[in-house]
């Protein structure tokens, strides 16, 4: 996985859980940003784009679900794993539905942590990975498109680019085109070159 994707913020009231977690991911090789409050933890996603987000539900300036439907709108891409206490196990599954990627009860222990943040920066990865690969379909399909629709330079001399002028003529006709000569003078390639300009092709 490229490093660049290894960026976590941790949005949690308690001073102590965002210290362990901080230190944990650090010492794994993760670049860490912590926020105590739902508003510094939008400033900070907003700012710094991190790629993934390790959510408490229980904050003091808002509800852990209604920043988690925050952050899915606005930035759809992120992975989100909620931190939840067994008592709020119901909201828990609850998030999975609005686009958590995971959660995890509090107490956890560090290495189903550490498995969840790995396997949540692969999926944002992945995405990322085949929006790409996408948007450079897009492309060349686009130059695809270009180039099927340049006229083929074949034609060169006086009467090839009349024959040319004659195919131009006829490539937007449904009419049926027969094309007869010797041997290896080119009827396939002017039958090819007729249906390529065609709205048949």
């Amino acid at each position: 996985m490229k490093t660049d994707n290894r960026h976590v913020l941790i949005v949690d009231d308690e001073r102590p859980v965002l210290m362990t977690l901080e230190a944990l991911l650090k010492r794994h090789g993760y670049q860490v940003d912590t926020a105590s409050t739902a508003a510094q933890g939008l400033k900070v996603l907003k700012s710094k784009s991190p790629t993934l987000v390790l959510l408490d539900l229980r904050l003091p300036d808002a509800d852990g679900l209604e920043m988690l439907d925050r952050i899915k709108n606005e930035l759809p891409e992120v992975q989100v794993i909620i931190l939840t206490a067994h008592d709020s196990l119901h909201n828990a599954i609850e998030s999975i539905k609005r686009g958590a990627f995971h959660f995890i009860s509090k107490p956890y222990a560090p290495e189903e942590l550490l498995s969840l943040v790995e396997k949540a920066l692969e999926k944002q990865f992945l995405l990322r990975e085949a929006e790409e690969l996408r948007e450079k379909t897009e492309q060349l399909e686009k130059r695809l498109e270009i180039a099927e629709a340049r006229p083929t330079p074949i034609f060169k001399s006086k009467p090839m680019q009349e024959i040319e002028e004659l195919i131009h003529a006829m490539a937007p006709s449904d009419a049926n085109v027969l094309i007869v000569g010797e041997s290896g003078v080119g009827k396939e390639v002017i039958a090819n070159t007729i249906h390529a300009r065609s709205r048949r092709a």
